[in-house]
C-alpha cells in the first residue's frame, strides 16, 4: 500500500496585510481552491513546488488572496 503524502504548504497572502501560514495538508492545493486559516477565507491564486517530495512529505508554496 502506498503511503499518503503530507503536503507542507507555505501560504503567502497577496498584499502583505496578513502574515500567511504554514499548514500540513492531506491533499495538494490547486489554483482556485478555497482555504481557511486564522479564522479567515482565502482563494489560492498560484501554487509552486518548493522541492520534489521527500519521503512522505511534499513542499509547496501557495499564493492566495483574502476573501473574508
Amino acid at each position: 500500500m502506498d503511503k499518503a503524502i503530507v503536503y507542507k504548504v507555505s501560504y503567502v497572502v497577496e498584499g502583505g496585510k496578513h502574515p500567511g501560514a504554514i499548514i500540513n495538508m492531506d491533499t495538494e492545493p490547486k489554483v482556485g481552491d478555497i482555504v481557511k486559516f486564522d479564522g479567515r477565507t482565502f482563494e489560492i491564486t498560484e501554487v509552486d513546488e518548493l522541492m520534489p517530495p521527500a519521503g512522505d512529505f511534499g513542499f509547496l508554496h501557495a499564493t492566495c488572496r483574502f476573501l473574508g
